[in-house]
């Protein structure tokens, strides 16, 4: 079974929540570039999402990005450090990110029912393969 996120469902989300908007653009089907102009006069901010290995209990993703990107990542994980949920370990220093889905509240009933089989990046959108456990 499928599960598509398009792009656009993503950033309408981003927008609604926290009033930016950033623009997804696949590289490949493992990679994902993540931009952001933040004003007229404002450089875009760019970071390439890679997906570096995945199981059923865990997706590893690495992000690479200019210096001043990383500082804002930096700056942004330190501050959100104690919201951040528990299935999610983000590494500044190493430039990687860890999501266990299992440790989400939202997911957890339904994790009973299937497992996570694959993750890649399309066109327009995230697909999600989940199979029946």
């Amino acid at each position: 079974m499928n599960v598509v996120i398009t792009y656009k469902e993503i950033s309408d989300f981003i927008e609604k929540e926290y009033k930016i908007r950033p623009r997804f653009t696949t590289i490949n089907e493992k990679t994902v570039e993540v931009s952001y102009k933040p004003g007229v006069f404002m450089p875009v901010i760019s970071v390439n999402v890679k997906i570096e290995a995945m199981r059923q209990d865990i997706v590893c993703m690495s992000y690479e990005c200019g210096t001043a990107a990383s500082l804002m990542i930096a700056g942004i994980v330190a501050y959100l450090e104690e919201t951040i949920p528990s299935g999610i370990e983000v590494s500044t220093t190493d430039k990687r990110v860890n999501i266990y889905p299992q440790r989400f509240k939202q997911v957890d009933k339904a994790l009973e029912y299937v497992a996570l089989s694959n993750l890649t990046f399309e066109d327009n959108a995230i697909n999600i393969g989940l199979s029946i456990v």
